[in-house]
Formats: structure tokens, sequence, C-alpha cells
């Protein structure tokens, strides 16, 4: 079944008006060119990418991966067309500490010191600025265009977990829950302002996204569980093989969502229950919601694991699912107090995503995230 839809997939590459569903990309098989795609339409694709092979990705709703490798380049790239645009090197980065990093492998770099990597538009789209943030060592931002030699630092210790093209100019938020705005974009010295206080949560997670024209942010309530090394049948499974190291067993869970939108003018937040007929697509990619999606269940977040420090466990790349936005006024953060039977409490809540049992080797890995794109052809 694998085999023929691979095929179909490939074969309709040449077909420039079909539209492909929504897909989440999984980790790479070790010693392999090729990569799988899940798709919201519950079908595995296989394409052979090369190109991408022991590169850090992100996703994007334009049909291109921003990418990373221990060459220290970024560039973008279409998985569907292979086209690829260079951008500036790692090493271009404003505050690049040279001599901090010198002694450390070149994986480091891509490991720890790049934290998220955004695409703002299709390079291929007409009129577009094509802009990519990247989020740095913590708290450092930047943004390059396609053909551009070196980064361009944006001013402001702001410490950006999340950024968005909106209304022709970026936001961004802040780990405290505040928006910035980009000032003098287009000029040689941006500077990121204060736009609005942080809405009304205590989450530690916060993603900024366009829902229907309204600027908005989804916060991610995570809560951290203890790792149990015994399976169902009771027994240890402390010396099973498998893809991780190390004696971390903690792990965190997505247990609920809160959206808020932000009024340009007054710059006060207002706490909304309802996606209505959009689907909200977040987590190691370009945060991005899609209105009437074929295949995509309407009013829900779909999400990924993105707490880049759980992927050298065994327990990264667990946390991804479906929440669904009707259990948004439940409160589970505040409510839930036992632990203990937190996949039995959660279950109605969120849906688990990818489901097959055979594709659980595909979902761990102690590197590559996996990320969200809606691939095009050029």
């Amino acid at each position: 079944m694998l085999s023929a839809a691979c095929r179909s997939w490939q074969a309709s590459l040449v077909d420039k008006k079909i539209n492909f569903p929504i897909c989440l990309k999984l980790v790479e098989t070790e010693d392999s060119d090729k990569r799988c795609f899940y798709s919201t339409s519950n079908e595995m694709f296989e394409l052979d990418l090369p190109e991408i092979r022991g590169r850090r990705c992100w996703g994007s709703p334009f049909g291109w991966l921003v990418t990373c490798g221990i060459d220290l380049e970024i560039r973008l790239f279409n998985p569907l067309s292979r086209a690829s645009l260079p951008l500036p090197s790692i090493c271009t980065l404003p505050s690049y500490d040279k001599e901090h990093w010198t002694n450390r492998p070149p994986e480091d770099y891509c490991k720890y010191y790049i934290r998220k990597l955004i695409l703002t538009s299709s390079p291929e789209a007409s009129g577009s600025d094509c802009i990519v943030v990247a989020i740095y060592s913590c708290v450092s931002l930047a943004l390059a265009r396609p053909g551009d030699k070196t980064c361009t630092p944006i001013v402001g210790n702001i410490q950006v977990v999340d950024a968005i093209y909106f209304r022709g100019n970026l936001y961004f938020s802040r780990t405290n829950g505040e928006i910035c705005v980009c000032e003098d974009l287009h000029g040689s010295h941006p500077n990121a302002v204060q736009f609005s206080p942080s809405p009304p949560h205590d989450f530690d997670r916060q993603y900024v996204i366009d829902l229907a024209g309204d600027l908005c942010v989804a916060a991610r309530g995570i809560i951290p569980f203890v790792y149990d090394d015994c399976d169902d049948d009771g027994d240890d499974d402390s010396d099973d093989d498998n893809l991780f190291d190390g004696d971390d067993k903690e792990y965190l869970r997505t247990v609920e969502f809160k959206i808020f939108k932000l009024d340009m003018h007054t710059k006060s937040w207002e706490e909304i229950f309802s996606l209505d007929d959009h689907s909200l697509f977040l987590g190691n990619c370009s945060t991005f919601a899609v209105d009437g999606y074929s295949d995509c269940k309407p009013n829900c977040i779909y999400f990924t694991d993105d707490i880049f420090e759980y992927y050298e466990t065994k327990t990264g790349n667990t946390d991804m699912g479906i929440y669904d936005c009707r259990n948004i006024k439940l409160d589970i953060c505040r409510r839930y107090c036992d632990n203990e039977d937190i996949d039995e409490y959660l279950k109605g809540l969120v849906e688990d995503f990818p489901n097959p049992e055979d594709m659980q080797h595909l979902l761990l890995s102690p590197f590559f995230q996996h990320f969200w794109i809606i691939p095009y052809s050029l």
C-alpha cells in the first residue's frame, strides 16, 4: 500500500494543479536518503531526498523547508521540485561566538545554536517579501532573505519563541508572552519594540498566528510526568534496544490550549473558544492556520514536539497529536493534580496522530524533529 501511494504521489508531481494534503514529516531512517511523510488524510508517502540528509529542517505552509547542516549553511529547499536557494551561513549570525564554538563539533551548531528558522512567505510568490527569521542562541534574533550574504540582526534582547509576517510587518512572541513588532524592517537597522502586553495566561509556550485576518496567539499547556520503564506486561524495558541513551525519565504532555485575539488598536486581548472552521498547525515549523482544507479536522490544533531539550532522551518526539478545541473551556492545567492516569485522562481530549502502531519506529529520534509542511511543486 505504501509503495502504491508513493508511486501515485511521485507521478502527480507532473500535475501542477494537484492539491497535496498537509503532511507531517517523520524522522529519517539511519543511513537512508528516503524521507517519510504522513498526511492528514492518513496516507504515508516516501520521497528520496539526499539533499536534506543529515540536515535539520523546519517546515512551512509554502511548500519550502528551511534547512541547516553541519556545513553551517542555511538553505531553502522544496522537496517536490528539488529547487534550492542559498541563505547566509550560520557563521554570519550576529554575536556568533567563534571562540566559544571553535572546539565543538559542527553538528552542535545546528543542535544547540539555532532554535528555530521561520519562513514568512514563499520565495516564488509574486511581490512577496520572503524573509527567514532566525531565533538562535536562546535570546537572539536575525533575519535574512534569499541571496543575502550576511544575516541582519534585529536589535533588542527580546527572547523570542515565535514570529509571523502579518499585514506587512514582522511580529514576535516573547517568552513572557508579550508581542513585539519590528521597526525599520526593510532598513539596515531593524529594531524590535513592544507592541502589546502578554495575554492573560500562565503557560510556558506561546505561538503567534494569523487567524482569519486577526493576530492571535495559541498558548500551550504542557505538564511534565515521570517516564515509566515498564511496558504493559509489567516487564522492565530499561535495557531494550532503542534510539535513546541517558537516564532522564521525565517526559512532557500537552494537555490544553488557550487562544487569544489581539485588538490591534487598543492592544487588548480577548480569549476565544473556537477556531470555527480553521485548523491550526504548530510546532517545529512556521505556525499557520488553514480554512476548510481537505482532510483536516476543523476547530482542531495539530501539534508536534518542539522542546529540543528532550530530544536527546528517550522521551523526545512523543508529545504530538490533535487537540479538539471544543475542550478548551475545561481548564485542565489548573484542575488536574493527580497525574498517575494521565493517558486515560487525556482520552477524548487529545487524539493520537499519527496513530498506526507500526509507525512508532518513525516517531522517535534523538535529533531530527517532526514538522508540518504543505507541499507545493513549482
